[in-house]
């Protein structure tokens, strides 16, 4: 019995290590995931969730858009809150929830607080449901733990009290993107900011955007967008237009992130930023949400280029906590199709394709701990087009469709055939009680909607804190005081984006020689096209005819510094223009472009179709040049700077872009004119006129290496620096970085430009093959290896940027040997300083590298790469395990009992997984610096079979050991006459 007891015990001793072990695993591969702070977050949201009623769960999906400023119960807005008990509204001047030409501050923090007030408050009856819904099925099931469904509501009236989201869009630039244009600070667009190259930049406006807004009341901004312009055609009708930071990844996501960064920062983490246009629209046909464009993109398209700013705003890696503040906490689609995802439907609508972009590794770690979705309006064009009926709306499809595509919130603007708010309200109401019903009837819908509103009530909580049902969701009136308060240096952010588009110029030389003179006749031409907010709200010009005009007077006229007066400055239209161009001409406009001096065109973007005079410019370049003759023509451009082509810029005499249109721009128009500042921007997209965006490494420069740390032969590192010499020994190696490697507009290469490394033993005449590393901010790493007793060089390039010396590595000294004459490149230009790297050393090395062929490479020193354990090492490796574990259950036959049997099964899981763990353990405490022993891990590492076969050996020698003990092996049929064989001639040699 004691025995048998004790068997019993050995067993149960090898399943509970062997449990153990995998336990410690599983937490070591989810270590990124868990390590974010969203325990709690959790257990609040699950609570919340276990107090929702069915119809509040499904409400929380809803966030509806509406008309006018009335919040009463007996409103359509007032209803949809109080009895469908949705989860979030947005707000718009255009729906007339206010006016822009009031106190606009105030309207929107009174609506925003009758709003949650009417959320918290408890509701009256509730409205009947469709006469077929069943009570809620016994076999529901939640994404988190859940009490009993019914548990008693403590609330009044049982009215759960979840305050709104309520959402704007405020994207810079006035109308039409930014919703609030009174009261607030004029912030620019987001290709304003790309020009300025500079994330601080987009970091600066983020703060005031969050500030700002959240002393409103509102808490969800939908934006940044992280589109990716990176082929402009200004032929197509559409397109973005400046609502884009740029036309690289690189610098989409790096001046998105910070963006994103500032709103949280300004906000105090009270708002959440939902980044557009997911996966990307910068290569549509036409303007966003108005047209179904199919775009010409195969899903590794989208990972090279729209991708990236949305894989960087949702890393919640490891190395990502550091900077939680630039996640974002929801993408919004966009109503697109993509012809290599090969979908008919929109991709926001797509059951098939959207999820399998939500399931990229680089997403789902996001989404895990709570990444919201929001659904593109819904009641837009582009989600109606190709809708079968143009009487009834399709409501419950448009919902279905949304949810089941992975859309978490579920965005209902516009939500009828036309703008009768009495459908809107039918519709959204029909979608709701759609859901109800379905929610009472169908398990697995209730896992989708679950799901859903367990990721809303997560994203509230970032907002309220825990304590969200008795969170206050008011901002005190006198916060108002604070609006336009922010200490930005606007100024200073419109002059860095300012960029000289044509003649391209040497830095310090303007193409103007001097400004106007007293007595000079400037006349500028304006494109004050007409807005309005609203159908029944006022228009206004979005620049005003005499803007440039009065800015231009109060400056430089003759109060001021006296080098204008009123009677030789002119205003006119590009109405005016484009008359004058017609058949029947005004002769005052023709009078006053043969009397002016300057001619100073102010133009937006080119949009014939509906804003027929924007062409009125690009028609007189074209057509009356001699009219022109013997005048200084200047082109201002406050929108994309894309519009002109190659004929009518040759025309000009500069042309300027500033992409945004607010006062500051315009007052750094008339500055500019009069040349109290350079510009310094640069275009952050490509202009088919001038060439593509070109961020390659800048030739003009020069490109030096500089040491960071030493590594002996025993693997102790030294750090090091720059100015330093460097001794190394033999198999002693050197850590070398490059100076920060500028593009062609004087700031940092994006991440990952390749740049190559040259090694060369000059004393012994040949050189090594050349290593590639990549840059990160603008700066790459190598590690070096001496392999021979005699001084070593090292070179560096990038594309046509080079090092003009190189790093010399002792011992010894470099000999008098006839070299390869080089003939010297250009003074490099001075660029800004960039403060996250190292400045380039002062000493530049004259000698360079001789160019003779390479013989037989040498053991090269290897490149870093990520000492990680992955899910995939994990597999294999329990694969191998699990092999060897059954070999050794079946090996012993049927003679075995089956405890006797499972012992070698376990022993293998016991062994192999402390095998992985032995595996663990070298990739990350004892990782060699050097040698073929670094080689041969870092490629088991990168491929994935180092760990399968430790962990297969460490189970194969241990079940090899269990069958070894006297009584097992030796007695199996098979093999046992063999080992008597064995025994019996070890005897006859001993006899002999």
């Amino acid at each position: 019995m004691g025995r048998r007891f004790l068997k019993n015990t050995k067993i149960q001793t090898y399943f509970l290590v062997s449990l153990i072990l995998l336990i410690t695993l599983f937490l070591k591969a989810s270590v990124s995931v868990n390590a974010q702070k969203n325990g709690d977050e959790f257990d609040e949201a699950k609570k919340i969730f276990n107090l929702l009623t069915p119809h509040e769960r499904v409400g929380q999906l809803f966030m509806v858009s509406f008309q006018g400023k009335e919040i009463t119960a007996e409103s359509n807005i007032g209803r949809l809150i109080q009895q469908y008990r949705i989860g979030g509204v947005y707000l718009s001047a255009e729906n007339e929830n206010f006016s822009n030409e009031q106190d606009t501050p105030t309207q929107v923090l009174t609506l925003t607080h009758a709003l949650q007030t009417m959320a918290v408050e408890s509701p009256p009856p509730a409205i009947p449901t469709n006469k077929n819904s069943k009570p809620l099925t016994s076999t529901f099931t939640s994404p988190v733990p859940s009490s009993k469904l019914g548990e008693k509501n403590p609330f009044v009236g049982g009215n759960t009290p979840i305050p709104l989201l309520i959402a704007i869009t405020h994207e810079g630039d006035g109308f039409p993107y930014t919703q609030i244009r009174n009261g607030l600070t004029e912030i620019p667009n987001e290709m304003a900011i790309g020009a300025t190259w500079n994330s601080k930049n987009a970091e600066a406006i983020g703060q005031v955007v969050g500030q700002e807004l959240s002393l409103l009341g509102i808490n969800t901004l939908f934006g940044p967008s992280l589109d990716v312009l990176d082929n402009p055609r200004p032929e197509r009708d559409g397109s973005l237009g400046t609502r884009t930071f740029g036309g690289d990844p690189y610098w989409v996501a790096e001046l998105g992130q910070a963006y994103i960064r500032g709103v949280h920062s300004g906000s105090n983490q009270k708002m959440l930023t939902i980044a557009k246009n997911f996966p990307g629209f910068g290569s549509s046909d036409r303007e966003i949400n108005q047209g179904l464009p199919t775009i010409l993109k195969s899903l590794d398209d989208l990972q090279r280029i729209e991708l990236v700013p949305f894989f960087k705003v949702t890393n919640v890696s490891s190395k990502a906590l550091t900077d939680t503040m630039g996640q974002t906490d929801g993408l919004m689609t966009a109503h697109i199709r993509y012809q290599g995802l090969q979908g008919n439907a929109p991709i926001s609508l797509d059951a098939r394709n959207l999820p399998t972009l939500l399931a990229l590794k680089e997403i789902v770690p996001w989404r895990e701990v709570g990444g919201l979705i929001v659904s593109a309006p819904l009641g837009a064009p582009a989600a109606l087009e190709g809708s079968s009926s143009k009487e009834s709306f399709p409501a419950r499809r448009l919902v279905q469709d949304a949810l089941f595509a992975g859309s978490d919130i579920l965005f209902l603007a516009n939500f009828a055939f036309n703008d009768n708010p009495s459908a809107q309200f039918r519709n959204i109401a029909d979608a709701i009680e759609f859901f109800q019903d379905k929610y009472s009837q169908d398990t697995n819908f209730q896992a989708i909607v679950n799901k859903a509103v367990w990721r809303v009530l997560k994203a509230k909580i970032k907002i309220y804190g825990p304590d969200l049902l008795v969170a206050e969701v008011k901002q005190p009136p006198k916060n108002l005081a604070l609006l336009k308060s922010s200490p930005l240096d606007l100024a200073q952010i419109v002059q860095a984006g300012v960029t000289l588009i044509t003649p391209s110029t040497q830095p310090g030389f303007n193409p103007l020689a001097a400004p106007p003179k007293p007595g000079d006749n400037i006349l500028i031409i304006t494109d004050d096209r007409l807005a309005q907010d609203c159908k029944n709200c006022p228009s206004f010009p979005l620049i005003p005819k005499t803007a440039l005009q009065n800015i231009i007077l109060q400056l430089f006229g003759p109060k001021s510094t006296g080098q204008v007066s009123a009677d030789h400055i002119n205003s006119l239209s590009f109405v005016d223009l484009k008359k004058t161009l017609s058949d029947k001409p005004l002769d005052n406009v023709e009078q006053a472009i043969k009397k002016a001096d300057w001619l100073i065109f102010l133009m937006l973007n080119v949009d014939t179709k509906n804003q027929p005079q924007s062409d009125a410019v690009r028609l007189l370049l074209r057509n009356r040049y001699d009219t022109l003759r013997n005048k200084k023509l200047l082109l201002f451009a406050f929108n994309a700077p894309y519009f002109l082509d190659e004929t009518e810029i040759s025309q000009l005499t500069a042309y300027y872009c500033f992409y945004s249109r607010g006062s500051q721009y315009l007052e750094a128009a008339a500055r500019l004119l009069f040349q109290q500042f350079e510009p310094k921007g640069a275009s952050p997209v490509g202009i088919p006129a001038i060439g593509p965006l070109d961020l390659s490494p800048d030739p003009k420069q020069n490109i030096q290496l500089e040491p960071i740390q030493k590594i002996d032969v025993n693997g102790r590192t030294i750090s090091l620096e720059k100015k330093d010499k460097v001794d190394l020994k033999i198999k002693e190696s050197v850590l070398l970085h490059t100076s920060v490697i500028l593009d062609r507009n004087g700031h940092p290469v994006p991440d990952g430009t390749s740049v190559n490394i040259f090694r060369g033993y000059p004393d012994e005449g040949f050189n090594l093959e050349p290593l590639t590393a990549k840059t990160i901010h603008g700066v790459a790493e190598i590690l070096i290896r001496k392999d021979r007793d005699a001084y070593l060089r090292v070179s560096v390039s990038s594309n046509l940027a080079v090092g003009l010396g190189g790093f010399d590595i002792g011992p010894g000294s470099p000999i008098n040997t006839p070299t390869a004459t080089i003939t010297p490149l250009p003074s490099p230009s001075p660029t800004p300083t960039f403060t996250q790297t190292p400045l380039p050393p002062t000493a530049t090395l004259t000698v360079t590298p001789t160019p003779t062929p390479y013989p037989t490479m040498l053991p090269l020193p290897v490149k870093s790469v990520t000492r990680s354990i992955t899910w995939i090492d994990l597999i294999f490796s329990f694969v191998g395990i699990m092999i060897v574990g059954l070999l050794g259950f079946f090996g012993g036959g049927a003679r075995f009992l089956l405890e006797e049997r499972i012992r070698p099964f376990l022993i293998s899981l016991a062994f192999g997984l402390a095998g992985y763990i032995f595996y663990g353990f070298i990739t990350y405490w004892a990782f060699p610096e050097t040698g073929y022993q670094r080689i041969i891990i870092e490629e088991g590492i990168k491929n994935h079979w180092l760990a399968p076969i430790i962990s297969t050996m460490g189970s194969a020698i241990a079940v090899i050991i269990w069958f070894l003990k006297p009584g097992r092996l030796f007695e199996l049929k098979l093999i046992a006459p063999t080992f008597q064989r064995i025994e019996k001639a070890i005897d006859f040699l001993g006899k002999k």
